[in-house]
């Protein structure tokens, strides 16, 4: 790997050993990797409090095995101990997505774009649930497990207005008796990002639905986190 600063957010971290943390990273030139942080534990370590969560951070790595070793660090780090319970629990939650979802290895511009921008909002401000829904979406959309916003269950290229859809997990949107549904309108508004208007619990049962089928029935842990605190 060349000795080039690499730009990356940390996603998670966990002890290594007596003095050592090993690290998820999302970097921007080489996606999701591993990384081993000697001795970064010691206070007198170069790398001794930087590896926190939702870092933003420049490093070189070295080593040509799956698993890189930290050699520098050039923090650009802006803490977030200033934010809510709400703020820390949601970047919990977005960062097991991405560490569940994300192949190791395979660099994404457009997907490191999308979490820079979301991390940039929630840095702002708090983090607003039309916020989130965006980002869940847009997510899944750059991994290529988007919904399908264009047909129905059956094809149809247009959806009607006096009919009222239900999310098929896999499948897509099918004509539903349900009044907790979708209207044509919704839809629409969903595939454009245009969530104001539209009921944030159905909101959400979507995103989750559609998120759970790419999990392969795991439980994330970060919504048992949400349960508890009841956020």
């Amino acid at each position: 790997m060349p000795h080039n600063w690499e730009s990356c957010y940390l996603l998670h971290s966990r002890s290594f050993g007596d003095t050592s943390i090993i690290a998820e990273m999302f970097t921007k030139s080489s996606g999701k990797i591993s990384v081993i942080a000697k001795g970064a534990k010691n206070p007198k370590s170069k790398f001794f409090g930087y590896l926190l969560p939702f870092s933003a951070l420049k490093i070189i790595l070295s080593g040509k095995s799956e698993m890189k070793t930290l050699t520098q660090i050039d923090s650009n780090f802006l803490s977030q101990s200033n934010k809510g319970p709400h703020d820390l629990y949601t970047y919990l939650y977005v960062n097991e997505l991405m560490i569940r979802l994300l192949p190791k290895g395979l660099p994404n511009l457009e997907l490191f774009d999308l979490y820079e921008n979301f991390v940039s909002i929630a840095r702002s401000g708090s983090i607003s649930e039309i916020a989130l829904r965006v980002f869940e979406f847009d997510l899944l959309e750059t991994l290529g497990y988007g919904i399908n916003f264009d047909t129905d269950v059956s094809g149809n290229l247009s959806f009607k207005d006096s009919v009222i859809y239900s999310f098929i997990p896999e499948k897509g949107f099918e004509p539903s008796s349900n009044s907790e549904g979708f209207s044509a309108d919704e839809i629409k508004a969903i595939k454009n990002r245009k969530l104001e208007g539209i009921d944030r619990s159905k909101l959400k049962i979507l995103s989750q639905a559609a998120i759970n089928t790419c999990l392969d029935g795991r439980e994330l842990s970060s919504r048992e986190i949400f349960k508890k605190v009841k956020v």
